[in-house]
């Protein structure tokens, strides 16, 4: 039951802060990120945000946008979402997705 309702939680996560990020946070550095996953913490203390960027070589200024916006991101959540707490979020950036995409490409090429 407490793995199903993480799940679900993580996947609204993951959606609203997408949301968040391309249509009410207006920093051009972060007009790239896709957020690829989320994990929390069976506790909902702790959240991992997973991104990855479209444009190769972004990844710095995005990761420090989205740092620099954490709080306000918490922030928004926990008025979008109407639970009574939001977990402490991390962006991480997902280099397993990346290296993924390069082998892709090295098969398609």
């Amino acid at each position: 039951m407490q793995g199903r309702r993480i799940e679900k939680l993580s996947k609204l996560f993951m959606e609203e802060i997408a949301n968040i990020i391309l249509y009410q946070l207006e920093n051009k550095d972060l007009k790239d990120v896709v957020i690829t996953r989320v994990e929390i913490t069976p506790d909902i203390k702790n959240a991992k945000v997973y991104f990855t960027t479209l444009q190769e070589g972004r990844e710095k200024e995005a990761q420090r946008a989205l740092d620099g916006a954490k709080n306000h991101i918490r922030s928004l959540l926990l008025k979008r979402l109407k639970i009574k707490y939001i977990p402490d979020i991390a962006f991480i950036f997902d280099k397993d997705l990346k290296h993924m995409e390069k082998l892709w490409q090295r098969f398609q090429g």
